[in-house]
């Protein structure tokens, strides 16, 4: 299975095209770049997110207030 590069992601993000991520093993810093290039209206889900910090979800949702959804 591919995986697509973070540059690929952002693009498609700047693009308007909404994702779903798994993204346990994304750096939560890939993560924030991610969603801080969301077009408006585009929504962003990521799964696996069960174990990361509240710290951690809190700095991805302020990149992209009322845009992001987190799934265990």
């Amino acid at each position: 299975m591919k995986t697509r590069s973070i540059e690929d992601l952002c693009e498609i993000a700047k693009a308007g095209g909404g994702l779903v991520l798994h993204a346990d093993v994304r750096p939560t810093e890939d993560l924030i770049k991610i969603a801080s290039n969301l077009a408006d209206g585009a929504q962003l889900t990521l799964h696996g997110m069960i174990l990361r910090p509240t710290e951690d979800l809190c700095a991805i949702a302020r990149a992209a207030p009322g845009r992001v959804t987190f799934l265990a």
